[in-house]
């Protein structure tokens, strides 16, 4: 691509051996679906090289997924989603999630970073769905490209800590999607959606979120927190609904009503 090629030797990591690969960070790969990554590296007429890594996440929402927790560049147009910023691109396409690094000097190789991502996205096969939960999300107001989808505690704290402790019993079995929303400047707010196994674990779990992180609630889970931003916490059979950060109570309730519940 462009004057670079593969150079070393392609290596293949899964569940058991991705932290030989990427010490500090494989949890938050491990708390989703992750199947394998495949690593291979390139030299080119720039300084540095180029790192490829093609993750197997076992399908298309756990592939959105990954990608949807670290969203922060402007879209690059490859891929079904994708960003570039800074030497990095990211993109999942299918079951898929891609990420390609430069080394040094970012600027030149810039072209052949997103000439390489659209070889590799050419190869990955069909298109697939993003994770269901997502069609739940109120549309009005929703800042799509800050909309995230994961299963665990880890993956929470990075986008909005909550809790030190895992207080939702979050983990491999339950589905969350994370949105953030801005309809004007006196309405906004963020958004957590958790879809449970079962209604005894949502129920379970909004016990514990009211003991643990809304001490001074209303009967009806709402409280003011002590930035004077409004929290309030919903349940609906197996799912719990969770907004963070309001302005007002008003618009936090209206943004829980919206909330679009599957009929079955």
């Amino acid at each position: 691509i462009m004057g670079w090629g593969a150079a070393g030797r392609d290596t293949v990591y899964d569940r058991k051996t991705l932290f030989d690969y990427m010490d500090g960070g494989a949890e938050v790969y491990l708390a989703f679906d992750f199947k394998q990554v495949f690593v291979r590296k390139f030299k080119g007429p720039a300084k540095g090289e180029l790192a490829l890594d093609i993750y197997d996440m076992g399908s298309p929402e756990e592939a959105f997924g990954i990608f949807s927790c670290d969203r922060e560049d402007p879209e690059a147009g490859i891929g079904q989603e994708s960003e570039y910023g800074l030497g990095l691109l990211r993109f999942w396409q299918g079951r898929y999630f891609v990420s390609i690094t430069a080394s040094d000097d970012e600027k030149k190789a810039e072209k052949a970073i997103l000439e390489l991502g659209k070889a590799v996205a050419a190869r990955l096969g069909p298109a697939g769905s993003p994770p269901a939960l997502l069609r739940c999300l109120p549309e009005a107001g929703l800042k799509k490209n800050r909309t995230s989808y994961f299963h665990s505690s880890i993956n929470l704290n990075n986008r909005f800590f909550v809790a030190s402790e895992n207080i939702l019993s979050l983990d491999r079995q339950t589905d969350c999607a994370f949105a953030e929303y801005a309809l004007s400047e006196t309405e906004s707010g963020n958004l957590l959606l958790v879809r449970y196994p079962d209604e005894g674990r949502a129920r379970a779990a909004y016990q514990s979120f009211s003991k643990s992180y809304l001490r001074e609630a209303t009967p009806t889970g709402t409280a003011q927190t002590e930035n004077r931003k409004w929290t309030i916490v919903r349940r609906q059979k197996n799912y719990l609904a969770i907004v963070f950060e309001s302005p007002s109570k008003e618009y936090a309730e209206r943004l829980c009503s919206a909330i679009r519940y599957p009929q079955k």
